[in-house]
């Protein structure tokens, strides 16, 4: 073989190798582009669905604002009646063992001890959970003011 020969098999073969590796960089170029085409769809997905849940993020935003200033409107009836709840539990007592009784303050009734007609002029109501007590004021003729159990008056028809 002569160098001619050689040289030609060289620039052969750096030829080859420059091809060689053009098309390998292109390829890699080639799987770049297409890597970032994916990766700018995905972006755009994801752009899309950040602005679904932004827009579902406010509407959630909305609706809690309006629980929070319906809630604190209720918190400020709650707070106001808190201090008065056993008042409150005490007319409902009152109100609840009153409706089984016909007695009505300003009604005349008789005393069973000694038959005298009295007027009632209030009633009281007592108790807790488990027990309660009735008793009606009354006044006498005399002006006197006395407190009885329903079983200790009865109705003047």
């Amino acid at each position: 073989m002569s160098i001619i020969d050689k040289v030609k098999e060289l620039n052969r073969k750096w030829i080859i190798s420059v091809i060689f590796i053009t098309l390998v960089a292109g390829g890699i170029i080639f799987m770049l582009f297409r890597n970032i085409n994916e990766n700018n769809q995905k972006s755009i997905e994801l752009k899309e669905k950040l602005d679904e849940l932004t827009k579902s993020m406010d509407e959630l935003t909305i609706a809690n604002q309006k629980l929070k200033k319906s809630k604190d409107s209720l918190q400020q009836h709650v707070s106001y009646m808190w201090p008065m709840r056993s008042l409150i539990y005490n007319a409902k007592l009152r109100d609840k063992v009153l409706d089984g009784t016909d007695f009505v303050p300003g009604q005349k009734v008789r005393v069973k001890a000694d038959s005298s007609v009295v007027i009632i002029t209030d009633y009281l109501v007592g108790g807790n959970n488990y027990n309660y007590y009735v008793h009606f004021r009354v006044k006498n003729k005399k002006g006197e003011v006395q407190e009885f159990s329903p079983l200790e008056i009865e109705a003047i028809e």
